[in-house]
């Protein structure tokens, strides 16, 4: 019997049906991977299981017991835990208060709280203290303490969307020894992810959803990634391979001294794309936010970028990795999240010239395949990898000089990863230069025309192309020399 069975769900969002009569069991003791591409409706069904949203139609029953999952509170009860894509943590409280969020006693004694986070922590393999602040934690380290979180639950059914778009190679391993003594303790595990090399390592079943409904659900032992892409979009998908057409010239140099990190001197090239790697706090994302004047003192081409604004005017744009409180105004329409950078140069005597705006916003949407092609609804209704193609779109409107992107694939499904790929190569070949932070090794390897790879907050190796994953994950993990 299914420990968890879902069937008939149904969800609408206005006019857009997101869920389509799905079916969806799980069984105890199972990694059932859940993919598709971006929209498809993977994160609205695991929103519906986990009580985060109530659907229009279906029924759900846990251990054969029809169950109303009305609330969160109510799937946590029925054993069911969520670990979200964009987290759910609360910034200004420490490691240990987030991870009893929602046990915590009528009286709260400290010592005992950072005692058992500790121990939580320790059995994941981490060494977090449990009295820092979320806010002041990097990006992976915060994806780490909310798994940490759902843990304790001790839920019968664990759910995972997108759970490493921010860890480095070490972490990822970490978090799978912990899904799989999770699936030896008989908890069933869903797993959503874009990165198919990950499905084929961990998990069981695989369910394929395309456009609001499943169209398969297969052992993983009987697929190969190709079939997989191909039941995603429903045709054949190119793999993406980097032409490098080099451009003489240099664009400019940044000069980084910021807390924390050695002196860095950047050189970029026109039309270089510039890869940054190195695990959570190794300063690679400290030394790609110091190159937007967020912090320490830098400088490009001479100038000092004391603040954004300074990089903004000199045609330097970040795409930061969090994309919901650093990215976008999520309750804005699309439309006014694009051009919030670029205001100006669409004002005339202080009005809007509406019919430019329309049109800028309209190419940038069709370039990047920004589903639903809906400008004007908000922001925060797109999917992940859709809110992710809205924030380079603003990037992009600002026709920048040089790009520093954080994590830019993440949540982004494999054909539009490509699609993304592929606009990158094209603005490359037209001089842009590129700065990429990334946890992802492949990407880098098959992106960049060098690597940077950050140890200890100092640089302690240089790739050139070509430049191999494997070599790239030596370097990072340390198995090779590179002190």
């Amino acid at each position: 019997m299914a420990l968890l069975e879902a069937k008939g769900i149904r969800k609408h969002f206005g006019g857009v049906e997101a869920l389509r009569g799905v079916d969806l069991a799980l069984e105890p003791g199972e990694v059932h991977a859940l993919v598709g591409e971006n929209g498809a409706g993977k994160s609205t069904l695991m929103k519906v299981l986990s009580g985060a949203l109530v659907p229009d139609e279906g029924e759900i029953s846990v251990g054969g017991t029809a169950v109303r999952l009305r609330s969160v509170a109510d799937a946590r009860r029925a054993g069911i835990a969520m670990v979200y894509q964009e987290l759910n943590l609360v910034p200004d409280l420490t490691v240990a208060e987030n991870l009893a969020l929602g046990r915590l006693p009528p009286i709260v004694r400290y010592a005992r709280l950072r005692e058992t986070a500790r121990a939580l922590l320790a059995q994941m393999g981490l060494t977090l203290d449990p009295s820092r602040s979320v806010r002041s934690l990097a990006a992976g380290e915060q994806q780490l303490v909310a798994v940490a979180r759902a843990f304790a639950h001790r839920a019968r059914v664990m759910i995972f969307d997108e759970p490493t778009a921010t860890l480095s190679a070490t972490e990822v391993a970490q978090l799978f020894a912990l899904v799989r003594r999770m699936r030896a303790e008989g908890v069933a595990v869903v797993y959503i992810s874009h990165r198919l090399e990950e499905i084929f390592e961990i998990a069981d079943r695989v369910t394929v959803l395309r456009d609001g409904q499943r169209v398969a659900t297969e052992p993983v032992a009987g697929l190969d990634a190709r079939r997989v892409v191909g039941l995603m979009i429903g045709r054949e998908v190119r793999a993406f391979e980097r032409v490098r057409q080099p451009l003489a010239g240099e664009l400019g140099a940044f000069e980084v001294a910021a807390p924390g990190l050695a002196p860095l001197r950047l050189a970029l090239g026109l039309g270089e794309v510039v890869g940054l790697a190195g695990v959570v706090g190794s300063g690679r994302s400290e030394a790609l936010e110091a190159m937007f004047g967020l912090r320490g003192r830098t400088t490009w081409k001479g100038e000092r970028l004391a603040r954004p604004s300074d990089a903004l005017r000199r045609g330097i744009f970040l795409v930061p990795a969090d994309r919901k409180t650093q990215g976008l105004v999520l309750g804005l329409a699309a439309r006014e999240n694009v051009v919030l950078s670029v205001l100006r140069r669409l004002q005339r005597l202080g009005v809007m010239q509406v019919a430019r705006e329309r049109r800028l916003v309209g190419e940038w949407f069709s370039r990047l395949s920004v589903r639903p092609p809906d400008a004007e609804r908000p922001a925060g209704t797109f999917s992940g990898g859709n809110q992710q193609k809205l924030v380079l779109a603003k990037g992009l409107a600002t026709e920048p000089v040089v790009l520093l992107m954080e994590e830019p694939t993440r949540g982004v499904d494999v054909a539009t990863r490509f699609e993304l790929y592929g606009l990158l190569q094209d603005l490359a070949g037209r001089g842009l230069g590129l700065v990429v932070s990334s946890s992802d090794t492949e990407e880098l390897a098959g992106l960049c025309d060098r690597v940077l790879v950050f140890r200890g907050g100092k640089v302690t190796a240089e790739l050139r192309g070509p430049i191999g994953r494997e070599e790239v994950v030596a370097h990072v993990t340390g198995a090779l020399d590179v002190a």
